[in-house]
């Protein structure tokens, strides 16, 4: 790998990255690489900028340092350059959930895989092909684009703002909010029923109608594990130019009773649909979350999701 031209571009705002490496006085990035190998864009509006700068010499792969969001949001600025040669991706392990790198196996620490990627270390490289979904959303007859890995909506985007609400977002503070689900549930019924309380939504196939009313959730992934260990869709892809789908419209008590197959992915009830492929529309007026990111929240919405461009990973 030491002998492929290699650029990284880090995100000094991503939590992790921040706490472990800015206020710590870690950048193991600068002992390791020449200044004009890695980036670090001051704020997203420069991510596009950053990669124009990582990208002019020519690269081979391009890592990314940050969590699940900064490689959304870098992905997006890579797509929009379009650059004549599109680098192979290598994500670190530098966010709070960081479903990407566990989904293609980079269980190392950010150092190391540096250290893997430039000789210093042994690399056993291993490449992954993944399809991305692409986000068309229309909003008072204007259309936006947004690609990414996993989509959801419903109770999603409350549970991500109760989730961000802690000090210290991560592993930590998904596990401490699953437990509190799970556990308030017959001592704070309120609080339970209004954060996963179902919202109004249609969601449509190429066929026509696939659900309607009040929905409670719906979650689309090209990845098999969309976030830490919930794995809710079964068969895998294998390649496919698809994208799983999981919409549930059960009822407050049909969750309660069911949450923990719900959350290991083999529940089987009649309003918990689960399925693939290659196209969707969904009304809402909910927002939804894109890789962690909560997008467009309050706001009334008419979606595409469709399956977008296939990228190549790389894990060490």
């Amino acid at each position: 790998m030491k002998d492929q031209p290699f650029g990284l571009i880090i995100n000094p705002y991503a939590r992790g990255v921040h706490k472990r490496y800015f206020l710590a006085h870690r950048k193991f990035w600068e002992a390791l690489l020449r200044p004009g190998q890695y980036q670090l864009p001051e704020g997203v509006e420069n991510t596009g900028p950053a990669l124009e700068k990582l990208l002019k010499p020519g690269i081979d792969v391009l890592g990314i340092l940050g969590g699940d969001g900064t490689v959304n949001a870098v992905l997006n600025e890579l797509l929009k350059l379009k650059p004549e040669k599109f680098p192979a991706i290598l994500p670190f392990r530098g966010g709070t959930i960081n479903a990407i790198c566990n989904n293609i196996g980079t269980k190392d620490p950010p150092e190391e895989t540096l250290k893997k990627m430039i000789g210093i270390s042994r690399p056993h490289p291993t490449q992954f092909f993944k399809y991305l979904i692409r986000i068309t959303e229309y909003e008072n007859e204007q259309a936006s684009l947004r690609y990414g890995f996993t989509f959801a909506n419903g109770v999603f985007p409350k549970i991500f703002q109760d989730y961000y609400r802690y000090k210290n977002p991560g592993f930590g503070a998904a596990l401490r909010l699953t437990l509190k689900i799970f556990l308030s549930s017959p001592f704070r019924p309120s609080y339970i029923r209004n954060l996963l309380s179902p919202v109004e939504m249609k969601i449509a196939g190429r066929a026509g109608k696939i659900m309607e009313g009040k929905i409670r959730v719906l979650a689309v992934s090209t990845l098999e594990s969309p976030t830490l260990w919930w794995k809710p869709f079964g068969a895998e892809l294998n390649g496919r130019p698809q994208f799983h789908y999981l919409a549930n419209a059960m009822t407050n008590p049909e969750v309660i009773l069911n949450m923990f197959d719900l959350f290991i992915g083999r529940s089987n009830h009649a309003r918990h649909l689960v399925s693939d492929t290659d196209e969707l529309k969904v009304e809402c007026d909910t927002g939804y979350v894109l890789d962690g990111e909560l997008c467009s929240v309050g706001k009334k919405l008419e979606i595409k999701i469709e399956v977008g461009p296939m990228l190549r990973f790389i894990s060490l």
